[in-house]
């Protein structure tokens, strides 16, 4: 019988952006939905990303769930706090060479500069690694459960 080759995980890599604080949040989440988005997109494709996702953040449930940090947070330390990046963009990459192909193409320079009045561009963190997924659907999957004992 053959052996089977174990599959890698995909890579999962977040650009967590700040939007420049002269826009307000809902003319900045309109921007980046309807004019960002369908720019950006064609260049990212170009690429053979295999997905790429928009995850935003709105400033009343980043202060909501900070109240349900303070009031929940289990007997934790005090230093429990939301992240104050308004945006990620994700990409999920069976190979991190495509998206170095995506920054260093020329257009991806034309990204940036439509970015400039939006986007901080001094305040970006990066993210890479994989992701497991542990509830699909529900049900719990990808391990066996334990008791704390």
């Amino acid at each position: 019988m053959a052996e089977q080759q174990q599959q890698m995980p995909m890579l999962k890599i977040s650009m967590l952006h700040h939007r420049d604080r002269s826009k307000d949040e809902e003319t900045w989440m309109k921007w980046y939905l309807e004019e960002q988005i369908p720019r950006f997109i064609a260049v990212v494709h170009k690429h053979g990303i295999e997905r790429c996702e928009l995850y935003l953040t709105p400033d009343p449930f980043k202060e909501k769930f900070q109240a349900d940090l303070d009031t929940f947070k289990g007997g934790r330390d005090a230093g429990w706090k939301m992240a104050s990046y308004d945006a990620a963009t994700i990409y999920w990459v069976s190979d991190p060479q495509k998206l170095r192909n995506l920054v260093s193409d020329p257009e991806y320079q034309k990204i940036i500069e439509f970015e400039k009045g939006w986007i901080d561009q001094n305040r970006v963190d990066v993210q890479a690694g994989t992701q497991y997924t542990f509830i699909e659907n529900g049900s719990i999957v990808n391990t066996v459960t334990k008791a704390y004992d």
